[in-house]
């Protein structure tokens, strides 16, 4: 987010700036942030005569005039303003995505340890979005939003409506930047709010311009993950929404089974059970969806929920490749956390720049296109100060000679490999073990690498994925992942190197992803003291290594990383956006030799 610092907002005297907003919207008053955004729980007018003026009608509720909800001052009318063109919403949906993913990871690093937030994927479901080209649920298929009336009413601005808890509220902030950033990024000049207006309405208006099929989440109906109102979605919106639901639970069969067997039995398969939950949090799970419900003590399908079902089961070719689809578009947060301290937050402004090793000089008469910059320079500097005495002169002329210029070395096109060695220990039952498959699926689908799965477990590390990228393995390996006992960390590393060697796999990254220290020993009688014995032969051997942990366990895996010569990136918890963003973060910084310093940065 190149606009100001949003990471600023947070580390602000964040409680006092949230009360003024709530003051200021229960009052149904509108507030501007920056100079092109208005935001209020109430309806925005524009008057073609005073562009620059915005009438906040404080007598018409949004929710109410726009998704027909009974209650007041639940949602949230966003406007960002610009000269008369089309903006791209699909491309402005996206800035929004990267949004919320920035917004809730600074909120990790600032302030959330202990406190409830809703996942990114349940904001953005909870966002509608309208331009001038179309619109939509931002985390649907925005493919509404297209009667020309609607895109007309658009064509100065961005258009936001969302259901946001009170600790989200500084998500505007991120919103306005990176929806500003995108405009111009897009060739729109983006138009100053001179001034808002505050005014009574003296009827209900004509809103039929903005009516449209949506497959919105915010009407009346329903709550987080299914609040849409359902019998009004077209068919495809529905077998969109199952996929997006199926996805929570593991897949189209976890969920058709989930949805036989508790009305039946009121029990969960000890198999679903590992990936879905324990059965208060499944069930609490599918009653916000508003598919099951109690009906004299006793678990029933909803109208909806056995609708659902049926999706499941007469679709399940749509919905597979529906939830192939989510698992491909998550979109990746922007910035990485740092691995010195572990926690999310933007890069220092002033990093030293990373010299690639993988550099060469140009031979005789070579054209040269992949020039090495950084390492250009370093090259010319060193060979003026030694020609010079160790002083560069301050006259001007060529300071860089064909003799300094450095090109990258060209790799062959060979996918870079990912071995991923995951804890699939008891702990990691639930909503953990559910993330690190999403990754796995994750990078089968979105990206050019292949594959490596082992788990340890008990005394067992089981080779589940062995270096592939065909679709089906992987299914059938993520299927057999079941996790259960002690944490045999020595026993995992020592099989993950085995298996690199005997494959001799290069380009290869090695992810360790653990929620725990060791409880299994393999060599002596100290778990953690084999655990780093396993650890030095990932340095012997030079093996690119990263570990993500989480803060319990900080202190002994920086030991462990230390002794790697890998990296570490600490979270709060293994969410499955994280696991993404960092794993496709290392991946890249692997294939750039990032990974190659003797010590980690």
């Amino acid at each position: 987010m190149n606009g100001f610092d949003c990471l600023a907002v947070l580390r602000y005297d964040a409680p006092r700036l949230i009360r003024v907003m709530q003051n200021e919207f229960r009052m149904g008053r509108g507030l501007r942030i920056g100079e092109t955004t208005v935001v209020s729980k109430r309806v925005h007018v524009v008057s073609p005569a005073t562009p620059g003026e915005i009438k906040v009608l404080a007598n018409q509720d949004a929710g109410v005039c726009f998704y027909s909800r009974r209650r007041k001052d639940e949602i949230l009318h966003i406007d960002v303003f610009h000269e008369v063109a089309e903006v791209d919403h699909r491309r402005a949906a996206d800035a929004v995505k990267r949004a919320v993913y920035a917004f809730y990871h600074d909120l990790l690093l600032e302030r959330a340890r202990g406190l409830f937030l809703p996942q990114p994927g349940e904001l953005l479901d909870l966002m509608d979005i309208q331009t001038g080209t179309g619109g939509g649920r931002v985390g649907g298929t925005l493919n509404y939003g297209r009667k020309l009336s609607l895109r007309k009413a658009h064509c100065n601005h961005v258009h936001i409506a969302a259901m946001l808890p009170d600790n989200c509220l500084l998500l505007l902030f991120y919103l306005v930047v990176a929806l500003e950033e995108e405009i111009e990024r897009q060739g729109v000049e983006i138009r100053k709010v001179e001034a808002i207006r505050h005014q009574e309405a003296a009827g209900k208006g004509d809103l039929s311009p903005y009516s449209s099929v949506f497959d919105s989440y915010l009407n009346e109906s329903g709550v987080a993950g299914g609040g849409h109102d359902w019998d009004r979605l077209p068919r495809e919106a529905r077998i969109e929404a199952v996929s997006s639901m199926a996805e929570e639970f593991g897949g189209r069969s976890n969920m058709a089974r989930l949805l036989d067997q508790l009305p039946a039995s009121g029990t969960i398969p000890p198999d679903i059970r590992r990936d879905a939950g324990d059965l208060d949090e499944v069930i609490e799970r599918l009653s916000s969806f508003d598919l099951l419900t109690r009906e004299r003590g006793q678990l029933v399908l909803t109208p909806k929920g056995r609708e659902v079902r049926n999706i499941l089961a007469t679709c399940a070719s749509e919905v597979e490749a529906g939830i192939r689809r989510l698992v491909r578009r998550m979109p990746i947060v922007p910035r990485i956390p740092r691995h010195e301290e572990g926690r999310f937050g933007p890069k220092a402004r002033h990093e030293r720049p990373r010299l690639s090793k993988n550099v060469r000089p140009p031979g005789d008469g070579e054209w040269c296109d992949e020039i090495a910059v950084p390492e250009t320079a370093v090259a010319a500097l060193s060979r003026a100060c030694l020609q010079r005495n160790g002083v560069v002169a301050s006259a001007p002329g060529p300071f860089i000679v064909r003799e300094d210029i450095r090109l990258y070395r060209k790799r062959p096109a060979r996918p870079p490999e990912v071995c991923l060695l995951i804890d699939a220990s008891a702990s990691m039952v639930g909503r953990r073990i559910r993330a690190a498959k999403y990754l796995i699926r994750h990078l089968a689908a979105a990206c050019r690498v292949r594959i490596t799965v082992l788990t340890f477990q008990e005394r067992d590390v089981r080779l589940q994925i062995a270096s592939t990228s065909n679709r089906k393995a992987i299914e059938e390996g993520i299927g057999r992942i079941e996790p259960a006992g002690l944490t045999p960390l020595a026993a995992g590393i020592a099989e993950a190197l085995d298996f690199i060697r005997a494959r001799k796999l290069r380009d290869v990254l090695l992810v360790l992803i653990t929620d725990g220290i060791p409880t299994m020993n393999r060599w002596t009688a100290d778990p953690a003291r084999d655990a780093l014995t396993a650890a030095k032969r990932i340095a012997e051997e030079k093996v690119p290594f990263m570990c993500v942990g989480l803060q319990p366990n900080r202190d002994f895996l920086r030991k462990l990383v230390d002794v790697a010569r890998g990296k570490l990136y600490i979270v709060d918890e293994f969410d499955k956006d994280v696991l993404v963003s960092l794993v496709r973060y290392g991946t890249k910084e692997s294939v750039r030799g990032g990974f190659s310093s003797p010590r980690a940065e």
